[in-house]
């Protein structure tokens, strides 16, 4: 009610779609002031990824861009690399990155896969290898960034051009060290820094390293990023302050938890870091659409931090399997009312056959197939609306059993659900 004297009201559009429209279109005009701002302050740590394909910038004061991982993609075929770029591409990725496979260098198959995407998408490409071939095969067919340099391996890349971004991490690989203590990560990334803008680089990115939870452990992670802005705001650690690279990965694909919740509360903790970039994947089936999800969550909480408000209320809500409105109960006379607890299992076989319901995420599709009780295909209807999908199969007399009708309006509605939520969809499973 706040906003109510900034919101124009309508008869035809409900309020609280008005209100979600407003919050975008709020959004739109933070970012377009920020960026306007940012584009006076190019430099150390404001920056145009490769402004060459687009103008998708890394800055103090602006939303994280969002890097979207296809894991192990030297190994996939073409067609499986064009359909998961594509579906990353139309959830809000900005950059498209390149998963190689350790101790497995491929660099030839890296050339093939960058040449693929340039000649079927205008979108930032980055390569995530630490292999010297490959990062340099991929430095040569113009990639947009490279992940990752680290103590151990920088000097192979001296001679590369100083105006690639580069995630740069405080490991050294070759030797397995990995810091534990996040003063000593702090401080690895600053002999790096040092180093590389010593040698004329001007896009770097720092990864403090964001671990796993419980094993071995996000809070000690989280202190090195603490600890990281603690010491640039000094002011003898002003010339060493880079953009931050967050990798919620390693945090959304290893908990058997629903990524929504993980990536309200991830890109919550990014905003109030000041992250500069945000790395991603949709690799299990668990974290299907969550590359939308996280993108919807930056706004929320960009949106929240340019208020100074908590990420609520705000016009954008990120909710899947609940909400906040409710359905205001009538007043029930328990007494006279039907019970129906117990469920017939029954089952009377259709004389017109019986129905599979398959769903396609990257197609956005339902696919309800009708078989013949000697199991043999013999229509298949495809759309995305239960209802659609249930009339149509109806008018074409499909089906006339009256709890075969009530079963498959119940299953399609189930996959309408399961296609909308990017959840597995299994027919029969309750």
């Amino acid at each position: 009610m706040k906003n109510i004297d900034e919101i124009n009201l309508s008869n035809k559009i409900p309020a609280n779609r008005i209100i979600k429209l407003t919050g975008e279109k709020q959004y739109a005009q933070i970012i377009k002031e920020k960026v306007e701002i940012a584009k006076k302050k190019i430099g150390q740590t404001n920056f145009y990824i490769n402004k060459s394909i687009n103008e998708t910038m890394i800055g103090k004061d602006l939303p994280p861009p969002i890097i979207a991982e296809i894991v192990n993609c030297i190994n996939k075929s073409d067609e499986s690399i064009i359909q998961k770029a594509k579906h990353y591409i139309e959830s809000g990725t900005d950059v498209i990155d390149i998963g190689c496979i350790a101790n497995s260098p491929n660099p030839s198959r890296v050339r093939e896969v960058i040449k693929l995407l340039r000649n079927n998408f205008n979108i930032l490409i980055s390569i995530d290898s630490m292999n010297t071939e490959e990062i340099k095969t991929a430095i040569k067919e113009n990639i947009d960034m490279i992940l990752s340099l680290d103590i151990g391996n920088y000097k192979d890349f001296i001679d590369i051009p100083t105006d690639i971004p580069i995630v740069i991490l405080p490991t050294n690989i070759r030797k397995g060290i990995i810091p534990k203590e996040p003063i000593k990560r702090i401080k690895n990334l600053f002999k790096l820094t040092e180093i590389l803008k010593n040698l004329g680089f001007t896009k770097l990115i720092a990864d403090p390293l964001l671990e796993t939870p419980i094993s071995p452990g996000i809070l000690n992670s989280l202190q090195s990023y603490y600890l990281y802005k603690h010491e640039t705001n000094k002011e003898k650690n002003k010339e060493l302050e880079l953009p931050m690279f967050f990798g919620i990965s390693n945090v959304v694909e290893l908990m058997d938890v629903d990524s929504v919740g993980i990536n309200g509360l991830l890109s919550s903790i990014a905003t109030e870091l000041d992250i500069g970039i945000i790395f991603t994947t949709e690799h299990s089936k668990k974290l299907m659409g969550g590359i939308r999800e996280l993108k919807q969550c930056i706004k929320l909480n960009f949106l929240s931090m340019n208020r100074k408000t908590p990420p609520i209320n705000q016009g954008i809500q990120i909710f899947k399997a609940k909400g906040k409105s409710y359905q205001k109960l009538p007043s029930i006379v328990h007494k006279n009312a039907i019970l129906a607890y117990e469920i017939n299992l029954d089952y009377n076989p259709d004389k017109n056959g019986y129905f599979k319901i398959y769903i396609n995420h990257y197609k956005k599709q339902i696919y309800v197939l009708l078989y013949s009780n000697n199991h043999k295909i013999l229509k298949m209807i495809v759309g995305i609306n239960a209802e659609a999908i249930s009339k149509k199969i109806i008018s074409l007399n499909l089906i006339n059993d009256l709890s075969h009708i009530n079963y498959l309006g119940r299953e399609l509605y189930k996959a309408e659900l399961c296609l909308m939520f990017g959840k597995p969809y299994i027919q029969d499973d309750h």
